[in-house]
Formats: structure tokens, sequence, C-alpha cells
């Protein structure tokens, strides 16, 4: 029995546009050049303006009288019916195009000088994926931690429970503060990154790591499952190449187990060690910013982005011949002369926000570039975005892999933000200066005899910094130095 029924319910939607401006501040102005040259082939209704211009000033030149005739005005209907297509109705926007704008006396050439000392990591090539992956935000975070805890091999060693308490801690201050995070949470996270290139990083072990690259590769599915028989089941026997056993165990001739030993042999046992960071590889700040007497001048580092406009001439072809649309052509023209301009309002808003928010940084940090470097204050991603009246989650996604080069070096926009560690006196200072100090104790001990994590614990002490043992092995073991014992020199 059919019965007609009316509910009244809230859903939250978010904009095509609202969409396209997240994306584009998660990503670097690198990635943000080819997004721009892969919009400029798909949608005819953007043009690069610099390559236009120069088109149109060589069709002036040899231009001659003929074109008087073309150039008689397209007669209109002074009527239409309803469902008629009109490209005046989506010629309502202000939006005259994207180019970078120039800055009086900024500088007009990034110091090649800091991006050479500045090498890509395999960090670096992880997190980018990690951005463009389509992630939530919740996941972005969780991924971003997980990141944190792959070593040089590519492996994370780390517990996922003490991970889990990690974020816990470092979820305090930003837009995830309210939500739940549990471990179901951090290993569906964790099994989407091992998937990232290369394949099988982010692996507990190397059983795992070998595992999950067989899944990837083309091969028949009967070898592949014995593959994953051996490492599931005989992993032991494989290690210390027991032939007689595995083909025992399996039922299979010699030939096969050959085939099985020469595909497990082509998988890579180091992942992290595909990720070559050689000098070959740079990083490019997004953003550069210098000191001009008492004040500092910041400017986006994105000069070499193809500024973009609307078609003009593919726009008059469509008008002058409206009377003749179809409906999937005048859907085609809607659809891609509306994401032009979105497309073109998302660089704008990208780069704006972007400067306000490294304006921001700049003014809460203000000692820390005073010092050239030093004397980094506690800061949370609230704080930005409180002082600029934007939400958290725009912050975080502007300074996600975000580089600003300054007269001292290059930095990430995520190294401005920490917690807080107060001294004995009270004084809230950043845990990445308490790291600095830690480093500072450790370089100018004695290699003889190095201190233990009790030793650091209580020279911190003295430093008028009051924290746990435990807390001090964190901080080392995130700054990849070794224990006391693997220190020692003879």
């Amino acid at each position: 029995m059919l019965k007609q029924t009316q509910s009244q319910k809230q859903v939250q939607k978010a904009l095509p546009q609202l969409i396209q401006r997240q994306n584009l501040l998660a990503i670097p102005t690198l990635s943000v050049e080819q997004l721009i040259r892969q919009e400029l082939e798909v949608n005819p209704f953007l043009e690069d303006e610099e390559i236009a211009e120069e088109t149109e000033e060589k069709e002036e030149e040899t231009k001659t009288d003929e074109t008087d005739s073309a150039d008689e005005p397209v007669k209109e209907e002074t009527e239409k019916a309803e469902d008629e297509f009109d490209l005046d109705d989506y010629m309502n926007s202000e939006t005259d195009g994207f180019k970078t704008e120039d800055y009086e006396g900024s500088p007009k050439e990034v110091n090649y000088e800091n991006i050479w000392r500045t090498r890509t990591t395999l960090h670096d090539n992880i997190l980018s994926q990690l951005h463009l992956a389509g992630f939530s935000g919740k996941e972005t975070f969780i991924g971003e931690k997980l990141v944190s805890y792959i070593d040089d091999d590519g492996y994370m060693r780390e517990n996922t429970i003490e991970i889990l308490n990690d974020i816990e801690k470092d979820k305090i201050g930003t837009e995830f503060e309210d939500l739940i995070f549990s471990e179901k949470d951090v290993c569906t996270v964790l099994s989407k990154i091992q998937k990232f290139e290369p394949i099988g990083i982010a692996s507990r072990n190397l059983k795992e790591c070998l595992l999950i690259q067989i899944d990837s590769i083309k091969e028949d599915e009967v070898l592949k499952n014995l593959c994953k028989r051996i490492l599931t089941d005989y992993f032991e026997e494989l290690r210390l190449k027991n032939f007689e056993k595995l083909l025992k165990e399996l039922s299979i001739d010699i030939d096969i187990l050959n085939k099985l030993f020469e595909i497990i042999g082509k998988l890579n046992p180091k992942p992290g060690n595909i990720i070559d960071s050689t000098d070959n590889h740079y990083i490019v700040p997004d953003m550069i910013i210098v000191k001009d007497n008492n004040d500092y001048k910041i400017e986006l580092n994105d000069r070499h982005l193809p500024p973009l406009r609307i078609n003009s001439a593919y726009v008059k072809l469509i008008s002058g011949r409206r009377k003749k649309v179809d409906k999937n052509t005048k859907e085609f023209i809607r659809n891609n002369f509306e994401r032009a301009k979105w497309f073109i309002e998302a660089l704008r808003s990208r780069r704006e926000t972007m400067l306000k928010v490294m304006i921001s940084i700049l003014k809460h940090q203000r000692v820390f570039f005073d010092s050239m470097g030093e004397h980094l204050k506690p800061l949370f991603e609230k704080d930005v975005a409180d002082d600029i009246s934007m939400d958290i989650s725009t912050v975080s996604r502007t300074v996600r892999g975000k580089y600003v080069q300054t007269d001292f070096g290059i930095y990430e926009l995520k190294y401005f933000f920490s917690n807080n560690v107060k001294t004995e006196d009270g004084e809230d200072v950043s845990s990445k200066e308490l790291k600095s100090k830690l480093r500072d104790i450790i370089t100018g001990e004695n290699p003889l005899k190095p201190f233990s994590d009790d030793d650091l614990t209580e020279e911190l002490s003295r430093l008028g910094f009051k924290i746990a043992r435990r807390t001090v092995a964190k901080y080392r073991e995130s700054m990849k130095i070794p224990k006391a014992r693997l220190r020692r020199k003879l």
C-alpha cells in the first residue's frame, strides 16, 4: 500500500565553491600550478591571460578591412521563451581573472641558497599524497600524526595505542578538540596510508610490508595466494630458505617454488628507501618574508603561476550562436562557465587567506623573527583563527605542507604552532623551544659518558624546565637522537 508522508530533517551540504577553496588551501603552491595547467586543458572558458594577450596582439597586427563585416552586431530576439538559453544569465560575476600581485619593495627572486639547503624528505612526499587523498579533516589529522612516526626505512614502529595517546594530547587547541578518537580510527587511516606510493609505506613489520605489496602487484592469482601463504604461515622458513619444508608443506614442485621466491624477491623490504632525498629534490617556499628596517614584508612565491581569466573569445562565440544552442550544450556551457568562475575565485581566496594567516603568525611570533629564529612562543591554530576571524579548519588547511622563507632559513608553517611547557617561574615556553634546549645539552655532553634520559631530565630541571623523564625520552626520539649507550664514543 502506497502512502505519502512528510518529514523534516537537518542536513549539512558543502557548496562546490567551498569544497574547491578548501582543496586549494590544503596543497602547496607547486601543486596548485599543476592543477591550473590541468584546469586550462579541460575547461574552454579559462585561458592563460599572458598567452591570450600575445595572441590578441598578433591578431590585431594582421587585421584587415574584411573584419568590418564581421563586426556587425548579432540581432537578438526581444523576447525569449522560458527555457531559451541566454548567456547573459551567467555573466553576472565581477570576476575579471586571477593574477599574482606585485608588492613595491618586495623581493623579486627566491633565495636559492636557502632552498638548496632544504631537501624534500620521505615525510614531505607522504604528506603531499595525504593532503590530496580526499580524506576527511579528522582522518587527515590522524594521518599527519602517523606520518610523523614513519622512520627512514618506511616503517612505523610505534604502537597504535601510544599514537592514540599522543593524538589525544595534540588535539587540544585544534578544531578536533571535542572529537573522540579510537584505535579503530587510527588503524583505518593507517591501512589507507599503506596503499600510498611507495606501496607498503608505514608498515609495522617486514611481513606486513611484503603482504601489502603482494596485493598490489600484477601476477597470477594462484601464485599471489601461494606467496601470501608463505609470508603468513612460513615466514621463518622463507627467511632461512628451508626449501625442503616449503616444498612439502605447500605440495608444489621446485619450478613453482623458484617462481614464488622470484616474486617475493622483487618486493621492497625498505619502501622508504625509494624516496631519493638527494640534491635533485628541494622544497620551494610558498611565501617569502624579509625584514625592511623595523618592519617585515610578506610575499607569496606564486609569480610562476599562470594568470587566469575568462576566455572572452569563447564567450563571444557562444553568444553569437545562442539561438542554436541545444539542451546538452547549454548544460556544458553553464557547468564550465561556473566552474571557471569558482576556480578563479578559489585561487584569489587562497592567496588572501595564506597572507592573512602568515601576517597573524608573524604578529604572534614577532620575537622569534626579531631574534633570527630563537624564542618560539606557544601558539595554537585557534589563536590565529580567532585573530583573523576564520574557522580553525581553514587555518589548519592553510598551514599544511606550506613553507616560508626567512633571512635565516626555511620553516614549515606548522613549525610555528606548538604546545606550551611551564618553567619553574610559571612562564609558558614552546615545546619546540624545549627541544632546542635538549639538543644543546646533548651536543655539549661528554662523548665518553653521554647523558642518560634521567641525566637529561635533571639538566633541564637546572634550566628551570620541570618535565617528566618519559617526556624527555619522547622528545629525544622525535628528534632522531639515539639513547645514551648508542651515542657513546671510544
